[in-house]
C-alpha cells in the first residue's frame, strides 16, 4: 500500500487497474478507502486507473488533531493529485466525499473530467440532529451499537460486510465523530452550481435517512449537465448496498459522449 506525503499529512491509497482514464474515489465520514472495494473490483481493470484514498483522520492516513473542515480536507485532495501529477480526473465521492468533490470541482474546474456524487452532502449543507451526536458518542465505544447504527442507514447492506465497516469507523479520529459532522452545516456553494460545467451524475438511495432527496433534486436542477438516479430500496451507501448497479451506472456514465445528459434529471 503506497502513501503520498503532502506538506501536512501522509495519505494512504490503493491503485487498481491501468489505463488512460483516472478515477479518484473519495469516501465519506467514518469510513475508508475500503468502502470502494466492491465497486472498484466490478469496474474494468483495463482502461481505468482506479485510485481510492483514506481521508485525513481515517483508515491508514495520518490522524492529526487539526484540519477537520471541508475546505482543508478538500485541499488535501488537491495536494494528493498534485503530488501524483494527476489531471483530468473522474471524481467519485460518497456523502462527505461528495461534498469535497463538489467543492473541488468548483475550485479547480480544469482538473476534473466528470463528477459522480453518491448520496452526497447537498451543496447547501447538512444540519444533523443534535441527538445524533449523543448516539455517536455511544457508538464510538460500543461495536454492537456502531453496527446497529450503520445498519439503520444502509438497510440493504450484507450483515457480514457491516462488521468490516464498523472496524474501519472505529479507526477514525474522534474529530470525525464530533467536529467534522458539524462543519457540514456550514457548507453553502449553491451559487457556484450554475458554473459547474463538468458532466455530473448523482446517485441517491430511496431509503437514505440522512440526505434529503429534495435537496439533491434541487442541486441537480442547478447544475447544467446533471443526471440524477434514485435506487429503490437502497439507503445511504449505494456503493455498498448495490455495488453492481453503481458500477454499471458509473461505466455507462463515463462511456457516454457527454458523460451526462439531462434525460435522467427530475
Amino acid at each position: 500500500m503506497p502513501f503520498v506525503h503532502t506538506s501536512e499529512i501522509r495519505i494512504a491509497y490503493d491503485v487498481v487497474g491501468r489505463g488512460t482514464e483516472t478515477v479518484l474515489f473519495v469516501h465519506g465520514n467514518l469510513a475508508s478507502r475500503r468502502w470502494w472495494k466492491k465497486v472498484m473490483a466490478l469496474l474494468p481493470s483495463e482502461g481505468y486507473q482506479k485510485i481510492a484514498l483514506d481521508l485525513r483522520g481515517c483508515g491508514q492516513s495520518d490522524k492529526p488533531d487539526t484540519g477537520y473542515t471541508i475546505p482543508r480536507m478538500a485541499e488535501d485532495l488537491w495536494d494528493f493529485l498534485r503530488m501524483l501529477s494527476l489531471t483530468e480526473v473522474h471524481f467519485v465521492g460518497h456523502s462527505l466525499g461528495g461534498a469535497l468533490a463538489l467543492l473541488g470541482a468548483s475550485d479547480h474546474p480544469t482538473a476534473i473530467k466528470s463528477l459522480a456524487l453518491i448520496a452526497p452532502v447537498p451543496a447547501d449543507g447538512l444540519l444533523l440532529p443534535e441527538e445524533l451526536y449523543r448516539d455517536l458518542e455511544v457508538m464510538r465505544q460500543d461495536r454492537e451499537k456502531m453496527r446497529e447504527g450503520m445498519k439503520s442507514v444502509m438497510p440493504a447492506a450484507e450483515p457480514d460486510e457491516l462488521q468490516e465497516l464498523v472496524e474501519e469507523a472505529l479507526l477514525c479520529h474522534p474529530a470525525c465523530f464530533f467536529e467534522l459532522p458539524r462543519t457540514l452545516a456550514t457548507l453553502d456553494i449553491t451559487s457556484r452550481l450554475t458554473s459547474l460545467l463538468v458532466p455530473t451524475l448523482i446517485i441517491a438511495g430511496e431509503r437514505d435517512p440522512l440526505i434529503p432527496l429534495p435537496s439533491l433534486e434541487r442541486m441537480c436542477r442547478r447544475i447544467p449537465n446533471c443526471r440524477l438516479e434514485v435506487l429503490t430500496g437502497i439507503g445511504h451507501a449505494p456503493h455498498i448496498e448495490a455495488a453492481s448497479v453503481v458500477a454499471d451506472t458509473l461505466q455507462e456514465f463515463w462511456s457516454r459522449k457527454d458523460h451526462g445528459g439531462k434525460d435522467g434529471r427530475p
